[in-house]
């Protein structure tokens, strides 16, 4: 339950938190919407200045069970935007830590670990955005053993850590490793010449995905994750070792990923696999890392179409 006193409105114990500070310097222009893909893409009902005036108003059961209070990614697009320079999302994040403090759990789907699996390594604490992994200890056939356990009210379901368990301990539905794999073209078949990593939220208009989808599975097969910080290196290897040309990797521009870093791991481990191509005497070019701002509509043609061209050159330089 909250420590506040029960003389303090909603209101105060919002704003003495520590990013709660600016919930009353929101007039509701509603530009946070404007910038935010959470409502478009995933939950009509998302607002943020909604969930401001209930807790205004002193709402807590309708503020606490908001989507809006949960969803929110702290990706601070909207933050640029506002013209009140408010961080909506340390509003939002006091709501939320009042919330948990008061018994609520989040409704998105957090991952889970296998303590068969997992090591205790700790790359999954040292990749997550939001501190939800974390390590601790307990007793195991009479020897103290390390695991990860993770926070299901801090995860936000982005697979960052999925994609970093060197052992595979970490899943969640539908971004599993055995999900992508799953995806991934069988050397029994024909493969298409292009494998497409799409993280879910770089592709901001309807256009965009329809132009992604407009090309025939025989020649560009597409595999959608929630961002491009769950990709696994392996399985960009997998997909070339049963005969696709290439790989190309769509996702957000630097400083606009929708799951604040995303886009950063990404880019370590691609370079780590453009690295490991050469050294197999493989052409770096067979992989590629597109970073899509907001501003850059349409350009998922160009790309697809510029990764197509090259990957047939080199096929005609064998």
């Amino acid at each position: 339950m909250s420590h506040f006193s029960t003389s303090l409105t909603f209101a105060d114990e919002v704003k003495a938190i520590p990013g709660g500070e600016n919930l009353e310097k929101c007039y509701a222009c509603g530009t946070c919407v404007s910038k935010c893909l959470i409502q478009q893409k995933v939950e009509p009902d998302y607002n943020p200045r909604r969930l401001l005036r209930l807790v205004m108003t002193g709402q807590r059961e309708e503020a606490f069970t908001s989507p809006t209070t949960w969803m929110c990614s702290e990706c601070d697009m909207c933050y640029e935007a506002c013209p009140q320079e408010i961080h909506i999302s340390q509003v939002i994040g006091a709501v939320k830590k009042l919330a948990v403090e008061a018994g609520y759990k989040s409704p998105l789907t957090a991952v889970s670990v296998d303590e068969a699996l997992c090591s205790g390594c700790g790359i999954c604490v040292m990749v997550c955005p939001y501190q939800a992994p974390s390590l601790f200890e307990k007793e195991v056939k009479g020897q103290l053993d390390r695991f990860s356990q993770v926070d299901a009210n801090k995860c936000m379901g982005c697979g960052t850590c999925v994609g970093a368990c060197p052992l595979g301990a970490i899943s969640r539905e539908g971004v599993s490793n055995e999900a992508v794999i799953a995806q991934l073209p069988s050397s029994q078949t024909r493969p298409p010449d292009l494998v497409t990593f799409v993280c879910d939220w770089s592709l901001r208009v309807n256009e965009d995905e329809q132009i992604l989808e407009s090309y025939p599975e025989s020649q560009v097969k597409v595999i959608h994750i929630p961002c491009t910080g769950r990709i696994d290196p392996q399985h960009a290897l997998m997909a070339l070792d049963s005969g696709v040309k290439g790989i190309l990797v769509c996702g957000c521009k630097p400083g606009e990923c929708h799951f604040k870093r995303g886009t950063y791991v990404a880019n370590c481990k691609l370079n780590l696999l453009s690295t490991l191509l050469g050294q197999i005497d493989l052409p770096q070019e067979q992989v590629h890392f597109v970073q899509i701002g907001t501003q850059d509509r349409g350009r998922i043609r160009q790309e697809i179409d510029s990764m197509l061209s090259t990957l047939s050159l080199l096929e005609e330089a064998k």
